[in-house]
């Protein structure tokens, strides 16, 4: 059941992030100049929303999100090279999405329209590292 809500989550978001969006000339821009392409889909029970966030230090970091009707929720983000597919967690505050590859254990943490991703090694011993801090959604 899991490798088939996975690969229902990859298409849909996959397919969100290829949708063509009408473009406003208020839309935000990434730091080249070019548009950012954001925008919510939705299905039979399922919305999908693409968010873009600038964060520190000088890096850009797109994120799209999958709310399923059950009630769970993914995100996928690509960070230097890999895409991570994530779940939510229980989170004090705020939204805790922890990667699904305990490998490529990336944390994206939100609260409002905030973030800040971490990694934490799979390793009973280790402490998370601050990979991108200060991100706001554009």
């Amino acid at each position: 059941m899991s490798k088939i809500l996975l690969v229902i989550s990859l298409t849909v978001l996959l397919t969100a992030c290829a949708q063509q969006i009408k473009r406003d000339s208020l839309d935000p821009l990434h730091f080249d100049g070019t548009p950012v392409t954001t925008g919510i889909i939705e299905g039979t029970g399922w919305r999908s929303k693409i968010v873009v966030y600038h964060c520190h230090p000088d890096t850009e970091l797109q994120v799209a999100y999958l709310n399923l009707q059950s009630g769970e929720s993914f995100a996928a983000l690509y960070y230097q090279g890999l895409l991570s597919l994530m779940q939510i967690r229980k989170a004090a505050s705020g939204a805790l999405y922890i990667a699904l590859d305990e490998q490529k254990s990336l944390r994206w943490h939100t609260k409002g329209d905030s973030g800040i991703l971490k990694f934490l090694a799979a390793d009973d011993t280790a402490t998370e590292q601050i990979l991108l801090s200060d991100c706001k959604a554009v």
